[in-house]
């Protein structure tokens, strides 16, 4: 039996959403272990002067709790 704990992280990048999944990726697994599964929930950009200046992604991050 195990539980599951969500987070959510957001990634960021000015080259467009999949970038932006790549550092939620990235950045979870420098610390956390037993990643079970890692989910967009929302996308949206910043805009400067009309612009887009940067690709925002907020995702669930689910892991496994140690015992």
């Amino acid at each position: 039996m195990s539980v599951v704990k969500i987070i959510e992280l957001i990634g960021e990048s000015p080259n467009g959403w999949e970038d932006a999944m790549k550092e939620v990726v990235a950045e979870a697994q420098k610390t956390l272990r037993g990643i079970t599964r890692i989910g967009a929930k929302e996308f949206d950009v910043r805009l400067r002067e009309d612009k887009i200046e940067v690709y925002r992604v907020r995702a669930e991050v689910s892991f496994r709790l140690e015992r």
